[in-house]
C-alpha cells in the first residue's frame, strides 16, 4: 500500500470570532465550513484545517467527541521564494515571528495563533519533500 498524506489537521481554539479573523483575514485561507459556536473548517491545497471550540467538540453527536486545548502545532507549506513575504504580511498583521533556518533546505516561520497554537509557515524542501 502507498504511503498515506494527511487529510485533516484539528488545532482547539478558544474563541471562534478572533480565529476566524485571524486564519480568514491574516493568513488569508478561505472559509469551507462554519457553525457557530463549533467549528470553522478551512480547505487548504490537498487537506483540510479544522479549527473546534473544545467544549462544543466534546459534545457527544454523530461523530466520536473529541477535545483539546489550545496548545498544538501546526506548519503550512509556503514555496520557499515566499519566505520574505509571509514574513511581512504576518507582521504588518502585529506577530512576532521566529524565523528558523533549516542549513540549505529552506527556513521556517514560526508564530502564535489567537489562541496560543504555534503555526509554522515552511517550505516542503525542509523534509527533503517536493514543492
Amino acid at each position: 500500500m502507498p504511503p498515506m498524506r494527511a487529510l485533516e489537521t484539528c488545532l482547539y481554539v478558544d474563541d471562534l470570532d478572533r480565529a476566524e479573523a485571524f486564519y480568514s483575514g491574516v493568513l488569508g485561507l478561505p472559509l469551507y465550513s462554519k457553525v457557530a459556536g463549533r467549528h470553522l473548517f478551512y480547505r487548504l491545497e490537498g487537506s483540510m484545517l479544522l479549527l473546534f471550540h473544545p467544549q462544543a467538540s466534546a459534545q457527544p453527536g454523530d461523530v466520536p467527541p473529541h477535545a483539546g486545548k489550545p496548545g498544538g502545532h501546526a506548519c503550512f507549506a509556503v514555496a520557499r521564494e515566499e519566505t520574505d513575504a509571509w514574513q511581512a504580511r504576518l507582521e504588518a498583521g502585529g506577530l512576532t515571528i521566529t524565523r528558523y533556518a533549516w542549513g540549505d533546505r529552506g527556513e521556517s516561520l514560526y508564530f502564535h495563533d489567537p489562541a496560543g497554537n504555534v503555526l509554522e509557515l515552511a517550505p516542503a524542501s525542509i523534509w527533503g519533500l517536493p514543492a
